[in-house]
């Protein structure tokens, strides 16, 4: 119970001083694989983008080459990352 009213306030308070920042998405929103066009909610783990093929693309340069020419997986396609761009992001 304890720990349940600490995560509240923690969120409170994250909410109200950082309005302005978006929050972290497991995966960059530019990562596409062939089952992200298959998801109904925004993918947590790597296996739910991931096909037998394993080939992945950066829907900026449709390149398996990310703008920071960097290769493009689930692994590689986070927080920071220089290129990263979180999936709640609005603009």
């Amino acid at each position: 119970m304890a720990e349940e009213k600490e995560t509240i306030s923690t969120q409170a308070h994250s909410q109200e001083g950082e309005a302005n920042e978006a929050l972290s998405s497991p995966f960059c929103r530019e990562l596409r694989t062939k089952r992200y066009f298959f998801l109904q909610e925004i993918a947590t783990e790597a296996r739910q983008l991931q096909g037998p093929s394993n080939h992945c693309w950066c829907r900026l340069t449709m390149q398996t080459l990310g703008p920071d020419r960097e290769y493009v997986h689930p692994n590689h396609c986070g927080p920071g990352r220089a290129c990263y761009r979180s999936a709640f992001e609005t603009s």
